[in-house]
């Protein structure tokens, strides 16, 4: 299973559990993800896998 670290809460969270909001912009899609459990942002999610 693949995993991230939160930098928010320390806790290991499975990338089916993040939670995402895609939104429409004039040159394409941006996708923001953020904690189920504290809701911090996680800016970067490749960077993150752990």
């Amino acid at each position: 299973m693949v995993t991230l670290r939160c930098e928010g809460c320390g806790r290991d969270i499975a990338m089916h559990e993040l939670e995402a909001k895609t939104v429409t912009e004039r040159d394409g899609f941006t996708t923001r993800y953020r904690c189920p459990f504290c809701h911090e942002g996680i800016d970067d999610v490749a960077e993150s896998l752990g």
